[in-house]
C-alpha cells in the first residue's frame, strides 16, 4: 500500500455536487418551510413536528459533531479536553447560571446563543462556498453583512414585539424601539439589494455566477425572515429555523467528512473514513441517529423526565449538552486540519 498525492479540487460553484448541494440548500429549505407550516396549523401538529424534529434531526445533528472529534484515536487524543474536560465545566456553569438567574436566565441564554449559532453556521457555509469557488480565504464582506444583518434585525424585531415567553417559559427580551427595528430592516434589505446588484453585474460581465453561494445566502435570508419576522409567535417561528439548521448541519458535516476522506478508507481513521464513503451514507445516517438516541435516551433514563420535581435539572443538563455542542463547533470548524483534507491518502 503506497501513499499517493491527493490533487487539490478544481474551483466549483458546488461544495460536493450539484444534486447534493441543491438538496442541502433548496431541499432543506423546502422541508423546513413545509414542516413549519404544518406545525403552525394546530397545537397537536406542532407537538408532532417538534418531536420528529428532535428525534430525527436535532439529536442526530448533535451526535454528528462527534464524527469530527471522537471516531478515531487520533481525534480523541487531539480533542480530549473537548470530550472529557469541557462537559463538566459547561454543566457546572449552566447549573450556576440557573441557580443565580433562574429559568429565565437559562432560557434567554439558550435562545440568544442558538440564534448566534445559526448565524455562525450560515457564515461558515457561505465562506466554504466562496473557497470552493476559488477565493483563497472565502471572505466576502458584503455577503457577511447580509448574513448577519437579517438575524440581528430579527432579534431586535422580536424585542420590539415584547415577547416574554419561549416554549411557555419566561424569556428576558428587552423592549426595543419599533423605530430601531424598522431601521435595521431597511438596512438589511439595502444590503441584500446591493449584494444582488453586484451578483447581477458579475453575471453580466463574466457570464458566470457562484450559484451555490448565491442560493445559500438567499435561503438564509428567507428562513431568517420567516422565523423572526413573518411568523408572529416566537416559539413557532423558532421551529422553522431549527429544522432548517439541524437538517443542514447533518448534510454539511457528512459532506465535510466525505471531502476529508475522498481518497478512500484510511487505516488510521478506519471507521469514520469507511463510514464517510458515498456508498455508506445510509450507514452514516443510522450511526448518527443511533448515537443521538443513545445519548438523549440515556439522559432521560438518568434524570427520570417523568418526574416533574427534577424539571430544572432536566433543563440544565439538556441545555448544557447544547452549549457544549456550540463550543465544540466553535473549535473544530476553525481548525485548519479539519477544514482541509489531508495532503496524502492511502491508495488501496
Amino acid at each position: 500500500m503506497q501513499a499517493v498525492l491527493q490533487p487539490a479540487p478544481r474551483a466549483s460553484p458546488w461544495l460536493h455536487s450539484q444534486s447534493f448541494d441543491l438538496t442541502l440548500i433548496v431541499g432543506v429549505l423546502a422541508i423546513a418551510l413545509a414542516l413549519g407550516a404544518i406545525a403552525s396549523a394546530s397545537p397537536q401538529l406542532f407537538v408532532g413536528v417538534l418531536v420528529a424534529d428532535f428525534w430525527l434531526l436535532a439529536y442526530p445533528h448533535v451526535a454528528s459533531t462527534f464524527t469530527r472529534v471522537a471516531f478515531d484515536r487520533q481525534s480523541i487524543r487531539r480533542y480530549w479536553f473537548l470530550l472529557f474536560g469541557l462537559p463538566p465545566i459547561v454543566l457546572a456553569a449552566t447549573a450556576g447560571l440557573t441557580w443565580q438567574g433562574g429559568i429565565i436566565a437559562l432560557n434567554t441564554l439558550y435562545f440568544t446563543w442558538q440564534s448566534w449559532h445559526y448565524s455562525r453556521q450560515s457564515y461558515g457555509i457561505a465562506r466554504a462556498y466562496n473557497r470552493r469557488a476559488g477565493s483563497p480565504h472565502g471572505r466576502d464582506r458584503l455577503s457577511d453583512v447580509v448574513i448577519y444583518a437579517f438575524p440581528i434585525w430579527g432579534l431586535v424585531y422580536r424585542s420590539s414585539q415584547g415577547n416574554h415567553e419561549f416554549y411557555g417559559m419566561p424569556l428576558h427580551c428587552p423592549q426595543a424601539p419599533s423605530l430601531l427595528a424598522t431601521a435595521l430592516g431597511i438596512f438589511s434589505f439595502s444590503a441584500l439589494f446591493l449584494w444582488l446588484h453586484r451578483a447581477y453585474k458579475n453575471r453580466t460581465r463574466t457570464r458566470s455566477i457562484n450559484t451555490g453561494h448565491t442560493l445559500f445566502v438567499l435561503s438564509h435570508v428567507l428562513i431568517t425572515l420567516t422565523s423572526y419576522v413573518l411568523i408572529d409567535d416566537i416559539t413557532r417561528g423558532w421551529l422553522f429555523i431549527n429544522i432548517w439548521h439541524n437538517a443542514q448541519y447533518l448534510l454539511f458535516v457528512w459532506a465535510a467528512n466525505a471531502r476529508r476522506f475522498r481518497g478512500g478508507v484510511q487505516p488510521e481513521h478506519r471507521f469514520i473514513s469507511r463510514l464517510s464513503q458515498p456508498q455508506h451514507v445510509l450507514a452514516y445516517s443510522l450511526v448518527c441517529f443511533g448515537l443521538g438516541a443513545l445519548i438523549y435516551t440515556g439522559l432521560g433514563a438518568i434524570l427520570d423526565r417523568s418526574t416533574w420535581e427534577v424539571l430544572p435539572l432536566v433543563l440544565v443538563v439538556h441545555m448544557a449538552v447544547n452549549f457544549h455542542h456550540y463550543l465544540v463547533d466553535t473549535v473544530i470548524w476553525r481548525s485548519p486540519r479539519i477544514q482541509k483534507p489531508p495532503a496524502t491518502t492511502p491508495a488501496p
